[in-house]
């Protein structure tokens, strides 16, 4: 049986889950969606499907089995509560949202109307991360402490709306998102946050009102403490995003998603990962629909580390201490 999909944001990472979606037999694009009439026409010229401006619209006229929702952060409305009023799963990218009102809306209607959800934390997808988390659960003992870094350079031109911080969030719901997701993935839930956000280093930029340096420290309910630390104005070849943690067994630096050092007391190895973690994500959610399978990542889970981002931001506003869950 083929699965017909549609789009729902037809440009930038949406075109990376096309490419991969467009690969298994058994699953269709036919349909885009796109505000930019022009990317999604292109899209959809590219995938023989039918292009519209509204997905209201595309819901409502097209078949489909499931629905990918790759749009910025700012863009998103009511496209998760009406896919599942309409019975059709959805695959949505990170951050799911920019308030937590908004994500727990999207996470009632879906679980009220029983549809599966994935959300795109693909790091967890790594070959090599998810050998490092079963070896720490095996045998790396109580964690001591995790760090963090997401230190890269400025998405887009200009006037690219990650600049804003209306519209994106700023870098720590954005961008960091995926290292506090990981930090949950291997370490646990958080019961306290504590963040400093400034803006030093691009603050002639035109259009740029979001932090470029921050650091976020963890209090995990596990009794571990970490840290996570972001910029936007790492250098062109100096930019970095991975972790590193400590257990009392083992220490694992990732780096990336492709490979993971393991340092234990009189031995070291590489897990290295040979796996598109991108295409894995979307084998996965396909075959979740076909098998009615559990989803890995459902939406609660796209919830949960977007409070983190969120309680991040209003530490850093506030100069206080937040507790979880908000």
């Amino acid at each position: 049986m083929v699965l017909k999909i549609g789009f729902i944001g037809s440009g930038g990472i949406a075109r990376y889950h096309m490419e991969r979606l467009a690969k298994m037999p058994d699953v269709q694009i036919a349909a885009t969606c796109d505000v930019v009439e022009e990317k999604a026409k292109e899209a959809a010229n590219l995938y023989q499907a039918r292009a519209y401006t509204d997905f209201h619209e595309m819901l409502d006229r097209e078949d489909l089995g499931a629905a990918w929702i790759a749009i910025p952060p700012f863009a998103h409305s009511d496209e998760v509560s009406y896919a599942a009023k309409k019975g059709v799963h959805v695959f949505i990218e990170k951050p799911i949202a920019l308030t937590m009102e908004k994500a727990r809306e999207m996470q009632r209607d879906a679980e009220k109307a029983k549809i599966k959800t994935w959300v795109g934390y693909h790091w967890r997808q790594s070959q090599a991360i998810r050998r490092a988390e079963a070896l720490l659960e095996q045998e790396g003992g109580p964690i001591g402490m995790v760090a963090g870094y997401f230190w890269s350079g400025i998405p887009g031109g200009p006037d690219h709306w990650w600049r804003r911080k209306e519209l994106s969030g700023g870098q720590v719901i954005e961008q960091s998102t995926h290292i506090f997701d990981l930090c949950r993935y291997l370490v646990g839930e958080v019961d306290r946050v504590y963040a400093e956000f400034a803006t030093v280093l691009n603050a002639d930029k035109p259009n740029f009102t979001v932090e470029d340096v921050s650091v976020v420290t963890l209090r995990f309910k596990n009794g571990a403490i970490g840290f996570v630390t972001s910029t936007s104005g790492a250098k062109p070849k100096g930019g970095f995003a991975g972790l590193r943690l400590l257990a009392r067994n083992l220490q694992l630096n990732a780096d990336g998603t492709a490979v993971v050092h393991v340092f234990k007391d009189k031995e070291s190895m590489d897990l290295v990962s040979e796996n598109d973690p991108y295409f894995d994500e979307n084998r996965k959610f396909v075959d979740a629909i076909a098998k009615d399978l559990p989803t890995e990542v459902p939406i609660s889970e796209g919830v949960k580390s977007l409070e983190l981002s969120v309680a991040a931001v209003k530490s850093a506003e506030s100069g206080k201490v937040i507790k979880l869950p908000l």
